[in-house]
């Protein structure tokens, strides 16, 4: 019955949500009509207003796509592969199995989503490797299931955002220190528990015997070949400089360097800029030399193409709302319903909403926050409630989100809907502790 439901769903996604650069567009023009509909503003500053909004978001675009791009980097180095590989043969049964890749990619989520979402592609093919028992649509549910915890993560992208001086919505809230969202007592209590009861969920979900779909490892064996070994001699000098480990551990240190004067003179004070600097010091040790931490860059660019190509629009969006005046209507209408206690859930449901069409955290808040954060001051609710609600609402949504879901379907080689037929029942879980937490510390 329960997996009759969950095609179904998979099904509707798939026949009536359309790429999430055509939806970003559409919401766009939604927005322009409303505009036009309940605003005095004429088409042709519409125009104006949604082009001159266009690149307002490019600093943020460009934070976005390094933190998903660095972490994909130190995820894809040999290093890294080689210590999953090794890691995964501790779990002797094919219940430890699930249990080790679900625990391995809260963890790997937490310190940062571009790493989870990628090592976590490569913890799943080196388990069903290993461990030729286990049904391999679980594993990838469970290498996926630390996507759930991501806004209470230390990639977490709002709450770093809303850390960093010169964020777009600073005039209106000001910074908001990790102490009142990732860390302060909702957010750990959310994500603790999403940590103990999701792979206690994965093992519950265990095919019996018999059922488990299980899965060619052959297609897997080139995963951990080493690079070819190239004779120095033949190289040119430009080459030696290129597979310099010298030159790639002096750069390495160099960043090591700033990063401890920066957290001895603040403090463990994170913000999406050290985040990134942490990621690009910590995969260029990993990879050894700078021609070989730039071809996982290059590799990884790719997997950043949806944050590079639609921010701009939604960017655009906000353009149009701020020009028009509709995010003035739209706060107010919000005004009318909502209540200091109800604010912080509201804000959680619309943004599950919201998640469907915006499938980004970034480019979520940025179409959400100009309307929400001036309904949250008139009523005197705390800055950090609104965002913490808007990224815990795409956090949950995550699990069950096609978008993110894409680069890891590439790297194991699944079906889309054998994994979301899994992930849904997280997505169920996963909304009862974040309203649970929302309502015990409101």
């Amino acid at each position: 019955m329960i997996n009759k439901s969950l095609l179904f769903f998979v099904k509707v996604m798939r026949n009536y949500l359309p790429n999430p650069f055509t939806l970003a567009w559409l919401i766009t023009l939604v927005v322009a009509v409303l505009a036009l509909v309940f605003t005095d503003t004429a088409p042709t500053d519409l125009v104006v207003d949604w082009g001159g909004g266009l690149f307002s978001l490019l600093p943020f675009a460009m934070q976005m796509s390094l933190i998903l791009i660095t972490g994909y980097a130190l995820a894809s180095s040999q290093v890294v592969k080689k210590l999953l590989a090794k890691l995964v043969k501790l779990p002797r049964t094919p219940k430890q199995t699930v249990l080790f890749v679900a625990l391995a990619s809260m963890g790997l989520y937490y310190l940062n989503w571009g790493l989870g979402l990628i090592a976590g592609g490569f913890l799943a093919k080196e388990a069903a490797r290993h461990h030729k028992d286990v049904d391999f649509r679980l594993l990838v549910t469970a290498a996926f299931s630390g996507i759930i915890i991501t806004h209470g993560g230390l990639s977490a992208s709002v709450p770093l955002l809303i850390n960093t001086a010169g964020h777009f919505a600073e005039e209106q809230m000001g910074l908001i220190p990790l102490t009142e969202t990732i860390f302060a007592p909702q957010a750990l209590f959310i994500t603790i528990s999403l940590v103990i009861l999701i792979p206690l969920l994965c093992v519950l979900m265990t095919p019996k015997k018999g059922q488990e779909v299980l899965v060619d490892t052959s297609l897997f064996e080139d995963e951990l070949k080493e690079p070819e070994k190239v004779d120095i001699s033949s190289l040119t000098l430009a080459e030696r400089l290129d597979k310099s480990r010298i030159i790639g551990l002096s750069l390495g240190l160099v960043g090591l360097g700033y990063l401890l004067h920066y957290f001895f003179n603040n403090g463990f004070n994170l913000n999406i800029n050290t985040v990134i600097l942490i990621f690009i010091v910590l995969g260029i040790l990993a990879h050894g030399s700078l021609i070989n931490y730039s071809n996982a860059i290059t590799a990884g660019t790719s997997s950043a193409a949806g944050i590079i190509l639609q921010f701009p629009f939604y960017a655009g969006i906000m353009g149009i709302m701020d020009e028009s005046g509709l995010v003035m209507l739209i706060s107010d209408w919000i005004l009318s319903f909502a209540t200091y206690e109800t604010f912080e859930l509201f804000s959680y449901f619309s943004s599950l909403v919201i998640s469907i069409f915006v499938p980004s955290a970034g480019g979520h808040w940025a179409v959400q926050a100009p309307f929400m954060l001036p309904a949250a001051e008139a009523l005197g609710v705390e800055s950090w409630k609104v965002a913490m609600g808007v990224a815990w609402g795409e956090s949950i949504w995550n699990i069950v989100c096609p978008f993110w879901a894409l680069p890891l379907i590439a790297i194991v080689k699944i079906d889309l809907r054998d994994l979301i037929g899994f992930s849904v029942l997280l997505f169920i879980v996963g909304n009862i502790v974040a309203i649970a937490g929302i309502l015990l510390f409101t």
